[in-house]
């Protein structure tokens, strides 16, 4: 469900409403099987998108925050900072580094 929703959906609320389900509920049944919480698996998706379209593609970071589902490219930037510690324009910068 979140492959096909990461791009326009970050909120567990709208997974746990399509499940008919609540967000505790949900996050109880995740805690049951694994380490991470539905929020954590919706963030980790979002971020490997974002990494694969600064990896290998010349999209902007605006581009590609759009197309990762943020309307304000600052907010996409806060995001990928905190999730991964590098801003979008540092990873890539890090990627031609390597090449």
């Amino acid at each position: 469900m979140v492959e096909n929703n990461y791009r326009k959906h970050h909120e567990v609320q709208y997974y746990a409403s399509a499940l008919n389900k609540s967000p505790k509920t949900l996050a109880n049944v995740f805690a049951l099987y694994g380490k991470k919480t539905p929020l954590q698996i919706i963030q980790e998706r979002v971020v490997n998108e974002a990494k694969r379209l600064l990896y290998y593609t010349d999209k902007s970071i605006k581009e590609i925050a759009v197309e990762t589902g943020f309307e304000d490219t600052s907010h996409f930037s806060r995001f990928f900072k905190k999730q991964t510690s590098f801003t979008p324009t540092e990873f890539k910068n890090s990627i031609k580094k390597v090449e």
